[in-house]
């Protein structure tokens, strides 16, 4: 093999440091090669510290060139290049060679000894056998991991419903699903909105609200509803009847939203300066009320405020 002249090197008189330019020394000699130096004597490498740095011996003789051309000689030569390609190939696969030393001669290598213990595979198994990646794998058996799974991102034709136990609903069906979460009807219906039944059981929305110049209405899937009106409105003395000791202003209200039976219906009433009653006329409908507001002393011109509440069911 050519010996090695690339670059320049440095040397000086009486000492064991070559160093050199533009050289490559870990890859292109050997610890015992031969150094030729720029004085064309001959030295032994004794030690190679880098591509640019090696140790001879003897010292140098010759004079300091800082230089100098040079070879570095294999004196074991073709039989040295083989011996560091065999190095190599053992340090890679010497492991790996001694291991099959105890096969023995099998013409299909068993199990025990790292092999598969067959003869042929199928195009699947050389396929899932050729990928590096566990994921891979599982894609060619169309398989899922076990444990906890976070590339699962859908399921689809799933014949049995997963059940509750195991995170799912327990139905293949809407209504299956609330039936096994144990939900109620209350589930699929709108919290504010027209309240609705059908014999007796609500269909519509929980509650409904409504409000006009008679009142306000809160009617419930329940069937209760409660209404009331607030109100203040002048009276002056004609408005008043004497009934024995007492004065009374007799009303009416007209609720906002009809009942489905009489109602209970009470109220207050208080005029500016003086003190009132009001009672509500056990005559009550559906849809209407009358009321007294009563005045224990000689009525005056006043403005009442008044409050009316009535409860009952609307179905």
């Amino acid at each position: 093999m050519p010996w090695y002249k690339t670059g320049t090197v440095s040397v000086a008189l009486n000492s064991n440091a070559v160093i050199g330019t533009g050289t490559a020394f870990i890859a292109n000699s050997r610890v015992g090669d031969g150094f030729r130096g720029p004085d064309g004597g001959w030295y032994e490498v004794t030690n190679i510290a880098s591509d640019t740095a090696i140790s001879i011996s003897p010292n140098y003789q010759g004079a300091t060139n800082g230089a100098g051309i040079y070879a570095l000689a294999p004196l074991q030569g073709y039989v040295k290049d083989s011996a560091d390609t065999l190095r190599a190939l053992v340090n890679t696969y010497g492991a790996k060679l001694a291991a099959l030393g105890t096969t023995g001669n099998y013409d299909v290598l068993p199990v025990g000894k790292g092999g598969t213990g067959i003869t042929n595979l199928s195009a699947m198994m050389q396929d899932m056998l050729g990928k590096v990646a566990a994921v891979d794998a599982r894609f060619v058996i169309t398989a899922a991991k076990s444990g906890a799974n976070n590339d699962i991102t859908s399921l689809n034709a799933l014949t049995t419903a997963i059940s509750v136990a195991q995170g799912g609903t327990g139905g293949t069906t809407q209504a299956l699903a609330r039936s096994g979460l144990g939900l109620g009807t209350a589930a699929v219906a709108a919290i504010i909105g027209a309240v609705s039944q059908s014999g007796g059981t609500p269909t519509g929305a929980l509650m409904e609200y409504v409000s006009g110049a008679n009142g306000e209405a809160w009617k419930f899937a329940s069937g209760l509803m409660i209404c009331t009106r607030s109100r203040s409105y002048g009276l002056v003395v004609g408005d008043f009847t004497i009934y024995g000791s007492i004065w009374y202003y007799y009303g009416s209200w007209t609720f906002p939203s009809s009942f489905a039976a009489p109602p209970v219906v009470t109220g207050a009433a208080r005029g500016a300066g003086r003190v009132h009653a009001l009672n509500a006329d056990p005559n009550t409908t559906v849809s209407t009320c009358n009321f007294f507001v009563i005045d224990y002393t000689s009525p005056v011109a006043t403005t009442v405020s008044e409050k009316l509440v009535a409860v009952g069911r609307w179905f």
